[in-house]
């Protein structure tokens, strides 16, 4: 009888480990074991709040760049930009969807400038200006080798601001690139010479160092002066707010492997105290379950979950819930949260952060909108902001 007792015991710790670890059945982690207050945390889009912080949605996607003379942020907001002053509050938000193309896809120099087919937007001031090109040389090729040359150098020279670009928006079978030059508040396009390879971003061996924010020209370097606008990072990932080349972030890890490449920003101090923890969890829905035939992960799936957060900013607390992934064999639960800030140097101007939710585990395809869906709906960049 007592045998009997112990085999039944055994059994019965054995199904309910396996029901636990296995199913979508939440046992140590069910909703009776985490404090009633839980319950109430909201989603990131539901604005999550402190006694003076609120997260909210941010107009706008990488880069995020920062002009430190005008305490002002920038984002990437379709082929536009937006722009936050130091609360948080929207300054000025233009997408330019109307324009057939601009700079931003590359977003290949860090300056508050937008570069579209026949103008600049100028969005450095307290409203969005626009001027026409006042002059566009070289679009038909029609310089010499000498005449280029004359008129290149004497536009230099005059300039206080000098941009260059790559050829995406151009035409890449024509081998040209556009330079903007800024002469007494008019802005000239001039376009290079057919296959002139003496660009930083081509990768020339004839100029040592490519400075990411900028394209520099041989012996020609950009000038872009107090108009250079300064990234972001998270400390914790060693990532810096700039757009993926590909798949790639810009990380420490990247620019120790690419030497060559060169972030003035590299140098500051980003390190900070502010922190995401995950205080609880509990299972929502399987995300690989496998078959009888694929061990471990029959009896070891990935799951779906439902986080609980804290988030530490400015020695206040901010809870918020959103979904995370737990990976079959892995304890740790991934959800892809980071926070990107501003050097320490200049923290004291500002209050205000961005936070990426950034976890992708796919979509599906809407039969009604033929579009697709992602399964993380409030993936996403966010802002933490003073509240009024």
């Amino acid at each position: 009888m007592k045998k009997a007792t112990i085999i039944l015991s055994v059994s019965a710790i054995i199904i309910l480990l396996f029901v636990d670890r296995c199913t979508t059945i939440n046992l140590t982690t069910a909703d009776v074991f985490r404090p009633s207050s839980y319950q109430h945390f909201k989603t990131l889009v539901e604005k999550p709040q402190s006694k003076n912080y609120e997260i909210v949605p941010a107009k706008g996607s990488f880069p995020i760049l920062y002009d430190h003379l005008k305490n002002e942020f920038y984002l990437a907001n379709g082929q536009g930009l937006t722009k936050y002053d130091a609360f948080g509050n929207v300054i000025i938000s233009n997408d330019l969807s109307h324009e057939k193309y601009t700079s931003v896809f590359d977003f290949s120099n860090f300056v508050p400038f937008v570069f579209a087919k026949n103008g600049i937007y100028d969005y450095s001031g307290k409203k969005l200006i626009y001027k026409k090109f006042s002059e566009i040389i070289n679009s038909d090729h029609e310089l010499n080798d000498k005449d280029f040359k004359s008129i290149f150098e004497s536009h230099y020279r005059n300039a206080e601001l000098v941009i260059y670009d790559n050829n995406r928006n151009v035409g890449r079978e024509d081998d040209c690139f556009p330079m903007y030059f800024k002469i007494k508040d008019q802005w000239i396009l001039m376009f290079s010479q057919r296959d002139d390879f003496r660009f930083s971003h081509q990768g020339s061996n004839d100029i040592e160092n490519d400075t990411i924010g900028q394209i520099d020209y041989l012996g020609f370097p950009a000038k872009l002066g107090d108009k250079r606008l300064t990234v972001l990072k998270d400390a914790k990932n060693g990532i810096f707010s700039i757009s993926k080349l590909g798949w790639e972030a810009i990380s420490d890890k990247y620019l120790d492997t690419y030497f060559t490449q060169i972030l003035k920003e590299r140098k500051e101090d980003y390190q900070t105290d502010n922190e995401f923890k995950l205080l609880s969890y509990k299972k929502e829905d399987y995300y690989s379950s496998g078959n009888v035939f694929s061990l471990p992960k029959w009896v070891s799936p990935s799951f779906m979950l439902k986080g609980f957060f804290e988030l530490t900013y400015n020695n206040e607390n901010l809870y918020f819930t959103e979904k995370a992934l737990k990976r079959s064999g892995d304890e740790k639960v991934q959800n892809d949260l980071s926070i990107y800030e501003l050097p320490k140097k200049f923290r004291t101007r500002s209050k205000i952060a961005f936070l990426l939710y950034d976890l992708n585990v796919g979509g599906y395809m809407n039969d009604s909108t033929e579009v697709v869906e992602p399964i993380i709906k409030n993936a996403g960049l966010y802002l933490i902001k003073p509240k009024k």
